[in-house]
């Protein structure tokens, strides 16, 4: 007896399969792609050493969560590979809560792919989704805490049909209470987020953006929802107290940054291009101008969102250094804007008609400025390398001239093809820094004895020799190598020097002119280009 054969119909699987697929495939082939961390990467895994050894350095001003997590390692595990297996897991949680946010938003499956697409290949958040960063899961907490949210508001409209619906409010407090706690043991910025969701519980879905505020309503919500706030306050202060007891947050070195860095007209050109161009190909922000009715009424109809935007955004402002990693937790919002723009544009456009040729004002006013910026500005996250900046200038070109003839589906592809090789082309044009000054970490811990002294700002010295594993009778302190004087002969021999390694991989044009020091012979070079510049790593051997 013949039975039929069951086939497989690719029609019946899920868009969203081939989102998950793909966030896989990509993150499984770019895992091991970066030569080296950040050098804040190993400041995070140095504290998870001494969380392994029941303490926490005192020296170290980020909140200790991520540290914690990659500190619950197997011995067998390498430290920097058990920090990308930590990040990816947040990483993949993440995709999944964004998700479930696109399904509340977003009510077209098409543009629900399209969104998570958007989202995968993100050039910022990809780039920092491999790197051994607490940004990630900091994005994954917000994400969490805001579905929370959602699902909160969602409860209260079912107060007339669910008689259980005062519990379920309570667990919902409850839960984004600990969400907010964990943000804030994960980053500093996690007490903007409690701030953010402490104003949408007390002011619930009320539209306070863009419209005349009633100041009678405000008032008789803060009276109605003012214990539900409380909940969520005593929760988040209880997941937190263990570490304000530990360290006080007011003592923070982040608040003594700002004043260290200087703001100028260039200080505000980087950050708005950063903004601009976040996503990957440069007429995205035309799409948001355009659909500027259905992106304000978003932003009004989630308080939360908007006040976390908002105060995020200042944020970076004030802190423009780690730009553009600090709009981590921003770019999933920033990705639903602009889908719900693309969704509202398209969805009467005349596909296969001309487009009205001033239409394109915009779009080219973003592709010249995008050009203008790079021109002058060189911004790493915007693709510096000459060749790369060309091909993703050609793309932009050949996607408007889609857009103008009205060929959707390609100018879709196009966009598709601008955020995959922005995308790549960040990660590979940064995925060998600090390659140098690795391996001459990695040569004195196995190599060597005694004392070395290096003038790695970045931790990456620190910690290959004096953390990574058990060492030999290896110690490794950092130094000032600015002040000449501390290589003279007396000095080394003083404090009691075997070895000096010198690099330029935080300062290229760093230069000690070593023929100077009679005293100091090289014994390892580690050198690589990137781009014209060529960065180095070398030890000398102290001759006493």
């Amino acid at each position: 007896m013949n039975l039929p054969r069951k086939t497989i119909s690719f029609k019946n699987i899920p868009a969203k399969f081939y989102a998950y697929l793909l966030f896989i495939v990509l993150h499984v082939a770019l895992f091991n792609v970066n030569t080296a961390e950040w050098g804040d990467s190993y400041r995070i895994l140095r504290a998870s050493e001494y969380i392994r050894q029941g303490s926490y350095p005192s020296d170290e001003k980020r909140p200790p969560l991520f540290s914690a997590l990659t500190a619950v390692r197997p011995n067998s595990v390498d430290p920097v590979v058990w920090g990308r297996v930590v990040v990816f897991i947040f990483s993949f949680l993440s995709l999944v809560v964004f998700d479930k946010l696109t399904q509340i938003y977003i009510k077209n499956e098409k543009y629900r792919f399209v969104s998570l697409i958007l989202f995968i290949l993100n050039p910022v958040y990809l780039y920092w989704s491999i790197r051994v960063m607490a940004d990630v899961p900091f994005s994954f907490f917000v994400l969490l805490t805001f579905y929370l949210l959602s699902k909160y508001y969602e409860s209260l409209k079912q107060k007339e049909i669910d008689k259980d619906y005062k519990i379920n409010n309570f667990k919902s407090l409850i839960c984004m209470g600990i969400v907010c706690g964990l943000s804030i043991l994960t980053r500093f910025e996690g007490y903007l987020l409690f701030l953010s969701v402490f104003i949408g519980v007390i002011f619930s879905q009320y539209e306070i953006f863009f419209k005349k505020i009633k100041i009678k309503e405000l008032f008789y919500l803060i009276k109605k929802n003012w214990k539900k706030a409380i909940v969520l306050g005593l929760t988040t202060l209880i997941t937190i107290l263990p570490w304000l007891l530990y360290r006080n947050p007011l003592e923070s070195e982040y608040f003594e940054e700002p004043s260290r860095r200087t703001y100028n007209f260039n200080t505000i050109w980087i950050y708005l291009s950063s903004i601009l161009y976040i996503f990957g190909f440069t007429s995205a922000f035309f799409f948001i101008i355009k659909s500027s009715k259905n992106v304000l009424d978003f932003l009004n109809r989630n308080i939360s969102i908007t006040t976390f935007m908002i105060v995020e955004l200042l944020l970076i402002l004030v802190w423009p250094a780690a730009i553009p990693r600090l709009f981590l937790p921003l770019i999933p919002f920033f990705v639903l804007i602009l889908t719900i723009s693309l969704e509202s544009y398209f969805k009467n456009y005349n596909n296969g008609k001309k487009a009205d040729l001033l239409i394109l004002v915009g779009p080219v006013f973003l592709l010249f400025f995008y050009i203008l910026s790079q021109y002058f500005l060189k911004l790493q996250f915007l693709v510096p390398v000459k060749v790369a900046f060309a091909t993703i200038v050609l793309i932009q070109i050949f996607s408007l001239l889609s857009f103008y003839f009205g060929k959707v589906k390609i100018f879709f592809y196009l966009v598709l093809v601008s955020i995959t090789f922005w995308s790549i082309s960040v990660i590979f044009n940064h995925k060998d820094i600090y390659t140098a000054i690795k391996s001459a970490g990695i040569y004195a811990r196995d190599n060597l004895d005694g004392k070395i002294v290096f003038n790695d700002t970045t931790s990456i010295a620190d910690w290959y020799i004096n953390y990574s594993y058990p060492q030999k009778d290896l110690t490794g302190e950092k130094w000032d190598f600015s002040d000449k004087k501390k290589l003279n002969y007396e000095y080394l021999l003083e404090n009691d020097v075997s070895y000096v390694l010198v690099t330029n991989e935080d300062n290229s044009s760093f230069d000690l002119n070593m023929k100077n020091f009679k005293h100091l012979k090289l014994i390892q070079s580690f050198r690589y280009n990137i781009g014209s510049k060529e960065f180095f790593a070398s030890i000398f051997e102290f001759k006493k």
